[in-house]
């Protein structure tokens, strides 16, 4: 069963790490001043950009969900929750607390879950893509809430686990400034 858990563990960590970048690149294209800084250069390629931020947006919602998504067969927090209960490594104290950290930070993901559900992963013929996002009502600075609460959960449970943490020190965006800053001088030398 250790194995099973590390594995939860690790698959967990990777759909925090891809939705940290995929957030930190998308948020560097939408933030005001990127756009003053860059939006020469975001207009200068705009089918590239519109295409990589709305992938970029796309990749960070299906990490997101995946991480409490509620089906029984899919790796997921409460699912992790399930395996360490099983295996009574950990106190019950521990595990409630975790499920109550994972119940307050559902709040959030259900924002993303109806954004996967009803425009991303499937398109809600009911709706139209304004009354989806104003169903959703989140803001980007919740996105990153969402990230930071499952990387701080999964460090709980690591911790009291094994006394192990990740760092989570991964991070798009010095890339994809100097990206932004290369085609800006790129674009202004052949002007």
């Amino acid at each position: 069963m250790q194995n099973q858990i590390e594995q939860y563990i690790e698959e967990l960590r990777h759909a925090c790490v891809a939705a940290r970048l995929n957030y930190e690149i998308w948020w560097l294209y939408k933030e005001k001043e990127s756009r003053k800084r860059f939006g020469s250069t975001l207009n200068d390629y705009p089918l590239f950009f519109q295409t990589s931020l709305h992938a970029h947006f796309v990749a960070m919602i299906i990490a997101l969900y995946r991480l409490f998504e509620t089906r029984r067969d899919t790796v997921n927090l409460p699912e992790l929750i399930k395996l360490l209960k099983k295996d009574g490594s950990i106190a019950q104290t521990n595990l409630k607390k975790f499920e109550s950290e994972i119940m307050q930070t559902k709040v959030l993901w259900k924002k993303v879950s109806i954004l996967r559900n009803n425009l991303f992963g499937h398109k809600a013929n009911a709706l139209d893509s304004d009354e989806i996002w104003k169903k959703a009502s989140v803001t980007p600075n919740q996105f990153r809430d969402l990230i930071n609460d499952c990387q701080r959960i999964l460090n709980m449970v690591t911790s009291t686990l094994n006394r192990n943490s990740h760092a989570f020190n991964l991070s798009a965006t010095r890339d994809t400034k100097k990206l932004l800053e290369d085609l800006k001088h790129l674009n202004e030398k052949k002007l």
